[in-house]
């Protein structure tokens, strides 16, 4: 299945966009969607083990995901079941002259059984692909937005 990489440069210091990103809370928080549910199954050091419920075409696909801190270099996040199993993510960040520039990169896999299954894989990689590319595009707006100050947490209940 596909494997995708874009690159943006936002325009804030590296510290900023690394506080940011490294923010498990404040980072899932920008990117909740409502027919997510993500649940903490533990958080250790630099990893955290989140449970997630998507609702996918009227079904709820489940899935478990590990992510794992080692900044300032890099976040990376693999899918260690469900149908998306083996799947991972990396985001990378460096400090450029402009501000700092994000590397996402996903590699996503797709469980799929016997002979139909590989067949339908073939046929839907450049769907998935485009598809792919799409959602990360969508993401990096969100955190361009976030970072360069157009969008911001609403504000804490007293």
């Amino acid at each position: 299945m596909p494997k995708v990489e874009l690159q943006r440069v936002y325009h804030v210091p590296l510290d900023k966009a690394l506080e940011y990103f490294g923010n498990h809370d404040v980072y899932s928080s920008q990117h909740a969607r409502s027919d997510t549910t993500c649940t903490t199954v533990s958080r250790k050091d630099n990893e955290f083990l989140v449970d997630v419920k998507q609702q996918l075409g009227g079904q709820t696909i489940n899935f478990t995901t590990k992510t794992v801190y080692r900044l300032p270099k890099s976040i990376e996040t693999e899918t260690l079941s469900g149908m998306a199993k083996g799947s991972r993510q990396k985001v990378a960040f460096e400090s450029v002259p402009e501000g700092t520039k994000v590397t996402y990169v996903v590699d996503f896999k797709m469980q799929l059984g016997g002979a139909v299954g590989k067949a339908l894989g073939l046929v839907s990689g450049k769907m998935m692909k485009k598809m792919t590319r799409e959602t990360m595009e969508e993401a990096a707006e969100v955190d361009r937005k976030y970072l360069e100050g157009e969008q911001t947490l609403p504000p804490t209940p007293a």
